[in-house]
C-alpha cells in the first residue's frame, strides 16, 4: 500500500445511494462463484431490500471504505441474526483496483477494531480466492488462532471462519 496514502472507514448512513451503485460491483465479482446470470438489461441485479437492516437497525454497521480520498469499497458489519452473541461480517468488497495492495486487509482491522468480542467471516466454498485473502487477514487480527468450518447459512453451504477480537 502506497505509504502516502492511509485507508481510513466513513459511515456509509448517509450515503447508502454509494453503497447501492457498488453492490452491483459486488454482485458482479461474485456472480463468478455464483454462476448467476447477468439480467437481459445487462445488468446484475440484487434486492436492495436487503440493504435496509444496516440502515434500519443499531446492530448493524455500514462503512465505505477509502485509500486515501478515494473510494475503494464497502463494509457492512452486524451481529449474526442466528447467534447474536457473535459479530459478522455480513457483506465486504473491495473494488478491483485496491485489491493485492493491502487495503481490504487495513479495511478489516479498522472495522473489527471498534466491536472487540467473537467474529465471524463468511466465505462461498467456490471463492477460494476469498478464502486465502480471509485467511490472512484474520490470522492477523487473532494472533493466528481461529476455527474455520464448513457449515450451512440459511440455504447455503458456506466456509465460517470462528475468531476472537481482542
Amino acid at each position: 500500500m502506497s505509504a502516502d496514502k492511509t485507508v481510513c472507514l466513513k459511515s456509509a448512513a448517509p450515503h447508502r445511494h454509494i453503497v447501492e451503485n457498488l453492490f452491483r460491483y459486488y454482485v458482479y465479482d461474485l456472480a463468478e462463484y455464483g454462476k448467476w446470470p447477468c439480467g437481459s438489461d445487462g445488468q446484475y441485479g440484487y434486492n436492495a431490500s436487503l440493504l435496509d437492516p444496516h440502515w434500519e437497525r443499531d446492530d448493524h454497521w455500514p462503512f465505505l471504505i477509502y485509500h486515501g480520498d478515494e473510494l475503494a469499497g464497502f463494509c457492512l458489519l452486524r451481529r449474526y441474526p442466528h447467534n447474536v452473541e457473535r459479530y459478522d461480517i455480513d457483506q465486504f468488497f473491495i473494488l478491483r483496483k485496491f485489491k493485492g495492495m493491502g487495503v481490504g486487509k487495513e479495511a478489516f482491522r479498522l472495522a473489527v477494531q471498534h466491536r472487540p468480542g467473537l467474529w465471524q467471516t463468511r466465505v462461498m466454498l467456490e471463492n477460494t480466492a476469498a478464502l486465502q485473502f480471509w485467511r490472512s487477514a484474520i490470522g492477523s487480527v487473532s494472533q493466528g488462532i481461529f476455527d474455520e468450518k464448513i457449515m450451512m447459512d440459511d440455504d447455503l453451504e458456506m466456509h465460517f471462519m470462528l475468531y476472537r477480537v481482542q
